[in-house]
């Protein structure tokens, strides 16, 4: 399920879940340009999550650094992916227009 956003300018739709993966979005009718804003401190959840099986990995494991860095990365995107779309179901989000 989506909400349809539509642009100020010309009424063109515009999927709101395009927003969790690109935190801009351009209106292909008059190339307007949108911005999306979280509530402020929602993207430190996923750095404390996916921080701890990043440091299994180096301590527990005794993997490289490198590689506890590379699973840090990999899980904070896709937590940070999967609360965007969750932020953007539940409407908890400001669109705005950058001039």
């Amino acid at each position: 399920m989506y909400i349809i956003m539509r642009c100020y300018h010309c009424s063109h739709e515009i999927k709101d879940s395009a927003f969790a993966y690109k935190g801009r979005q351009e209106c292909k009718e008059c190339h307007s340009i949108y911005q999306i804003h979280f509530p402020s401190g929602v993207g430190f959840i996923p750095i404390v999550i996916a921080f701890i099986p990043a440091l299994y990995m180096v301590t527990i494991l005794r993997y490289a650094f490198i590689v506890g860095l590379a699973i840090f990365v990999i899980f904070y995107w896709a937590i940070d992916i999967i609360m965007n779309n969750i932020l953007i179901y539940l409407g908890k989000y400001e669109i705005e227009e950058i001039e």
